[in-house]
C-alpha cells in the first residue's frame, strides 16, 4: 500500500505536467503560401486571407463553448504570396481547453480553396493550417463561371460570428463586392 503523501506528490507533479505541456500548438506559424487561379496557375492579387483562432472548452461529451480567441487578416500581393506571422497559441489549461484555427481565403469570382494536387496527400495526417507552416506550398482556388456557382459559394461562406468586424475589415469589403455582384442586400 502507498503512502498518501507518496500519491499526493505524484498527483502534484501529473498536474504540474498537465498545466505546463503546452496545448493545441504552442508556437504556431508562420503560416504562408501562394494562392493561385486553378485552371491558369496565375498568381492570384488581391485575395484575402482570414486567420481566426477559437478557444474551445473540453467537456466529456467533446467541445462546447466557443470563444473568439484572436484573428489575423491579410491580402496576396502581385505574385499571389501571404504570411500571417507566427502566433503563440500556449495554453496552460490545454486539460480544458483547445484552440483552433479556422482559415478562409476570398476572392470574389473564385471557389473554395484546396491545396495543389499531391500536396493535401503527402500530409493526410496534418490539418490545414499545419500544412501552411510548411515551405513551398501552394493554394488553388477555382474560378466560378457562373451566377449560380458564386450563389452556391457564397451559401457555404463561413467566418466565426464573434470576430470583431475591425479586426477583418478587408474581408468584409471583399463579400461586400460579391453581394453586391450578386444583388444582395449588404451584410448588417
Amino acid at each position: 500500500m502507498r503512502s498518501p503523501r507518496l500519491m499526493w506528490l505524484g498527483l502534484g507533479v501529473a498536474m504540474l505536467l498537465a498545466f505546463a505541456a503546452p496545448g493545441g500548438a504552442a508556437a504556431a506559424g508562420p503560416w504562408r503560401a501562394q494562392i493561385v487561379d486553378r485552371e491558369s496557375g496565375q498568381p492570384l492579387e488581391d485575395v484575402v486571407v482570414v486567420f481566426v483562432f477559437i478557444k474551445y472548452h473540453k467537456t466529456l461529451a467533446g467541445s462546447a463553448g466557443a470563444e473568439y480567441y484572436g484573428s489575423d487578416e491579410t491580402v496576396t500581393g502581385p505574385d499571389g504570396r501571404f504570411e500571417i506571422p507566427a502566433r503563440n497559441l500556449w495554453n496552460p489549461i490545454r486539460i480544458f481547453t483547445e484552440v483552433r484555427v479556422e482559415i478562409t481565403f476570398l476572392k470574389p469570382g473564385y471557389g473554395r480553396y484546396q491545396f495543389r494536387e499531391g500536396q493535401r496527400d503527402e500530409w493526410r495526417e496534418l490539418l490545414d493550417w499545419q500544412i501552411l507552416e510548411l515551405d513551398d506550398i501552394i493554394v488553388e482556388l477555382p474560378p466560378l463561371k457562373t451566377r449560380e456557382e458564386r450563389l452556391k459559394f457564397y451559401d457555404g461562406l463561413w467566418i466565426y460570428h464573434k470576430v470583431p468586424r475591425e479586426r477583418i475589415a478587408r474581408f468584409f469589403e471583399a463579400e461586400a463586392r460579391e453581394r453586391a455582384y450578386l444583388g444582395l442586400s449588404p451584410r448588417r
